[in-house]
């Protein structure tokens, strides 16, 4: 929609880019007087503008033309305004929709929504709307058609259970569209209103309550503040669907006055039913109560708890409640709730996820012992392949030192104590503590006369036979003696 030439000349070049603020009116650019020029010519200047103005305006509108007349006053023109039932000025326009902010309306006039005019030679001149224009009357009905489905800020905050922060965020970030108008830096949040059944509001809206409950619209208790209690009757099979308790149990407590209400039995079409409603508007009687009842409920967890008995993340809760797999008690009555996001586990569909969920937890558990399983046995398996590798290679070493053999065989022969010090150990038998000093002396002794030149050259020789053996077979083997150590080793184990 574009706004008509004459309001164009009349908010002049930069009045526009400098309206962006709701904050600032509409306004008439001042005077331009020329340096040495009189009041009488500014003011004969002035005339001749306006009367071009309202001439070009009889053209384009007769209806709003006499709004630009140099010959009527100011006052008289505003009089004539007010007094013709088909102008309205802004606030008119506001209470027409039903608005609760002129903003919404000065915000879609600046964004060229409505065809307005100004009074000239006004500072602080109200736009006034023709009803009868093709624009504005068109304007006016799709509004009007859409008001029932939208809410402005503080009805979102508040219906939806938004926190201010992050509702500012969505309108900055463009996630929330205004109705017919478009968030620029600047723009206070009362300048709009939202379409809640708005493909991309709706589906912003209805994420963020599968995350969070909303407050009853029939039930949900405002805390008064002057003292004047009025009662709020709930049926307590409402109440069971919050997680309070049993219909059966909250009836019973009625019955005996533990909980303030009423509980009789009543002639219906289909025969006597008994008619239980739960009177939550004193404070101490009903909402202490009710959320005692909630916590003793076992069926009633929070989405953080839950993620934590499951052993699963935050986030998989929530993205198993954005998907469907999961649901919350949706809404809440009292405004202590509105940050709890509870879930009720006697719900079949969250039954099917927490059991799913448990299952899953069990087969990983039974996956993972049997991995650890696995790897013990391979770790055995390849300490005991490591330790036969070893036992043989200390065979072969021991073949490959003639002399360090001859030293110990004759250092042993001197003191036959350690000769049977070495049979005992031989045999696996436990040594005490002096024989086991004995026994070391014997070794230090040996490897003292013996040196180790001779151990170090037969271990790198008795690598090199066992890769030879392990890549090409023992008749790679070129040592006769190794190839039956080698046989007579892998006999033994066999």
């Amino acid at each position: 929609m574009k706004i008509n030439s004459i309001s164009n000349y009349i908010l002049g070049n930069n009045s526009c880019q400098n309206q962006r603020k709701m904050t600032i009116p509409l306004s008439y650019p001042k005077d331009v007087c020329s340096f040495g020029a009189s009041t009488k010519e500014t003011k004969r200047k002035n005339y001749e503008e306006d009367k071009k103005a309202y001439e070009s305006r009889l053209k384009e509108n007769p209806r709003t033309a006499f709004l630009y007349s140099p010959d009527i006053t100011q006052k008289r023109r505003m009089q004539l305004a007010d007094e013709n039932p088909n102008i309205y000025n802004i606030r008119q326009i506001a209470k027409l929709l039903g608005l609760k902010s002129q903003n919404q309306v000065l915000k879609w006039i600046k964004e060229g929504k409505f065809d307005y005019d100004l009074i000239p030679r006004s500072l602080l001149s109200t736009a006034y709307i023709d009803m009868k224009t093709p624009q504005n009357s068109d304007f006016i009905s799709a509004i009007e058609s859409m008001l029932p489905n939208c809410r402005n800020f503080e009805e979102l905050l508040f219906e939806y259970n938004i926190t201010k922060g992050r509702l500012e965020s969505l309108i900055r970030e463009g996630q929330l569209i205004p109705l017919e108008s478009t968030y620029q830096d600047g723009d206070s949040f009362d300048s709009f209103i939202f379409d809640t059944t708005n493909e991309n509001n709706n589906k912003i809206l209805t994420e963020h309550t599968k995350l969070h409950p909303v407050p009853s619209k029939k039930y949900y208790k405002e805390y008064s503040t002057d003292g004047n209690i009025k009662p709020i009757m709930v049926p307590v099979t409402y109440l069971s669907k919050l997680g309070y308790s049993s219909a059966k149990q909250l009836a019973n407590l009625l019955k005996s006055g533990k909980l303030p209400g009423i509980c009789e039995k009543v002639e219906t079409p289909n025969g006597p039913k008994i008619r239980a409603l739960v009177n939550i508007g004193p404070y101490f009687e009903s909402e202490v109560k009710l959320n005692e009842l909630r916590q003793q409920n076992k069926n009633i967890i929070s989405s953080t708890e839950l993620a934590k008995n499951l052993r699963i993340r935050k986030s998989d809760i929530d993205e198993a409640l954005l998907n469907g797999e999961l649901e919350i008690i949706k809404e809440y009555i009292f405004p202590n709730d509105s940050k709890k996001d509870l879930i009720d586990l006697s719900n079949p569909l969250n039954k099917d996820f927490v059991d799913r969920k448990t299952f899953e937890n069990q087969l990983l558990e039974e996956i993972k012992a049997q991995r650890l399983a696995e790897l013990k046995k391979q770790n055995i398996q390849r300490l005991r392949a490591n330790s036969l590798t070893n036992s043989l290679r200390m065979r072969i070493v021991w073949e490959l030192c003639p002399m360090t053999r001859l030293i110990a065989s004759s250092e042993a022969q001197k003191d036959g104590y350690v000769c049977s010090l070495i049979a005992k150990e031989t045999e696996d038998e436990e040594l005490n503590e002096k024989e086991q000093i004995v026994l070391n002396s014997f070794r230090k002794k040996v490897w003292t006369k013996s040196g180790i030149e001779e151990f170090k050259q037969a271990q790198a020789k008795a690598n090199e036979y066992l890769k030879t053996y392990k890549e090409q077979g023992i008749d790679a083997i070129d040592d006769k003696n190794i190839r039956r150590i080698i046989s007579e080793f892998y006999s033994s184990i066999n």
